[in-house]
């Protein structure tokens, strides 16, 4: 089998067709490297090097064999290169999966800023309910999940909390409640609610029955969906209300309208957490999940920071 360093001999060789000046090139004398070339000559089986004391030549042989062997070190160098960018996490690919709400946050700032670092990193992507996320984490089919929790068994699994998300009340936009901007818990307690499946994630599922029974009554639950696009369209149809990500305002449904919930302290939250197996090895997870994390606090320090300005702003216009 040819060996990658008689391939690189007999390239510089072949460029500087003088054994001087070849053997300078490769920091070795001069003997040796002609007794390489003739062992090279003799396990391919023809002459590659015509030499005379005025002069070294290729045959059509060598001249061939030295195509070849500068392309088979280029490609050698370009699988060190990609191994070492893959093992740092800068080539690749990461399959990752998400809750649907998350599209509609989170996610897109941490998409765009994980393309410029790493553009050569391709995300594959699938929106799934937690419990599915569990498992094709758990049977290998993806390597990092950003899903609901809490989680009631991850013993097999790393778990990053990224980020507590708000809830908002949505109602049809022929509703009573319609024309407000805010709303107490305590107020729904004879309405019907569109509510998430406990099977499908049973973190925020609890979200519903825990803020009301925080209100003092239990919810009457009319319809159950696993999406949320499913609730919003259940809801606008005029089915019930319904507890949702905040987030999901941004989707402008023209059949529901979106209130603020004020009268629970500390406002309903749930908690979107990163999650991959313990036997996930691809360099590419703390990588993204480095990322992640810088995106969201950078994020909340300007809300933060937007907040106090309109906080200053309220403070100013009250003073006498």
């Amino acid at each position: 089998m040819l060996e990658l360093r008689l391939a690189r001999q007999f390239v510089v060789v072949s460029e500087e067709l003088n054994f001087r000046r070849a053997a300078e090139r490769l920091h070795m004398s001069q003997p040796p490297l002609s007794v390489a070339m003739q062992n090279l000559e003799g396990m391919i089986g023809t002459k590659l090097l015509d030499r005379s004391k005025h002069h070294v030549r290729l045959t059509p042989a060598g001249q061939i064999f030295y195509k070849d062997a500068r392309r088979l070190l280029q490609l050698s160098e370009q699988a060190v290169e990609r191994a070492r960018r893959t093992g740092e996490g800068l080539e690749g690919s990461l399959r990752l999966s998400f809750v649907p709400s998350a599209a509609l946050d989170v996610l897109p700032a941490i998409f765009k800023r994980f393309q410029m670092d790493y553009p050569t990193v391709q995300l594959k992507l699938t929106a799934e309910t937690t419990n599915r996320q569990l498992e094709d984490l758990r049977c290998g089919h993806t390597d990092l999940a950003l899903l609901v929790g809490p989680l009631h068994d991850a013993r097999d699994l790393n778990v990053l909390d990224l980020q507590a998300q708000q809830f908002a009340l949505a109602v049809p936009s022929g509703h009573a409640l319609a024309t407000r901007q805010k709303i107490r818990m305590r107020e729904l307690a004879a309405e019907p609610f569109v509510a998430f499946p406990s099977s499908e994630g049973a973190g925020f599922a609890a979200t519903l029955p825990n803020a009301c029974k925080a209100a003092g009554f239990l919810p009457k639950v009319v319809q159950e969906a696993s999406q949320m696009q499913a609730i919003l369209t259940l809801v606008a149809g005029g089915l019930g209300i319904a507890l949702v990500p905040s987030s999901m305002r941004r989707l402008r449904m023209e059949d529901v309208c979106f209130l603020e919930i004020t009268d629970t302290h500390p406002p309903p939250t749930y908690g979107l957490i990163f999650a991959s197996s313990k036997e996930n090895d691809n360099p590419v997870v703390p990588v993204f999940l480095a990322i992640a994390q810088r995106i969201v606090t950078s994020e909340t320090a300007k809300r933060a920071s937007a907040k106090d300005m309109v906080d200053a702003g309220r403070s100013d216009r009250n003073a006498p």
